[in-house]
C-alpha cells in the first residue's frame, strides 16, 4: 500500500519478492530495492508415537488440511544427529502411520513437519515436537 504495508494471500506458501521503489528528493537520489520473502506452510503437533507391535510403531499427528504431506523422521537419538531415517506421506487428510523394521527394544525419538508443493518446489515447515516409544 501506500503506507508500505504488504499483505500476504492467507493460505499462501512459496517465495515472493517485492519491489520497493523511492523517489528522488532535494535530499536524496531515487533507489530501487527488492525484498524476497519465503513463506513456509504451518506446522502441525505430532500426539501420539507407541510400539502394540514387534518390530513396529505407530505415530499420530493434528491435521493440516493445506498441505501437500508430511515427512516424518525417527532416530535412535534424541538429537536426529546420526541414524535418522525418514518416511514421506503424500497427502493432507492422513494423521497417521506405521513405521516398520524397527530395532526391538530400542527407544525411538520421532519427529514430523509439513510441505507444501508449489511449482515442483518443496516448502517445508518447522519440525514438531518429539515423542519417544520403546520398540516391542
Amino acid at each position: 500500500t501506500s503506507t508500505g504495508k504488504v499483505t500476504i494471500q492467507k493460505n499462501f506458501v512459496g517465495t515472493v519478492t517485492i519491489t520497493v521503489k523511492a523517489g528522488a528528493t532535494a535530499n536524496y537520489t531515487a533507489e530501487t530495492k527488492k525484498v524476497t520473502i519465503k513463506v513456509n506452510p504451518a506446522a502441525v503437533k505430532l500426539t501420539y508415537a507407541k510400539s502394540n507391535a514387534a518390530k513396529k510403531m505407530t505415530v499420530k499427528w493434528s491435521k493440516n488440511s493445506r498441505v501437500s504431506g508430511y515427512v516424518i523422521q525417527y532416530s535412535t537419538r534424541k538429537d536426529f544427529k546420526t541414524g535418522q531415517k525418514t518416511k514421506k506421506i503424500s497427502g493432507a487428510s492422513k494423521v497417521s502411520a506405521v513405521l516398520t523394521s524397527l530395532t526391538s527394544k530400542k527407544r525411538y525419538y520421532v519427529r514430523i513437519r509439513t510441505y507444501k508443493t508449489v511449482n515442483k518446489v518443496n516448502y517445508y515447515s518447522a519440525w514438531s515436537n518429539v515423542l519417544n516409544a520403546t520398540v516391542k
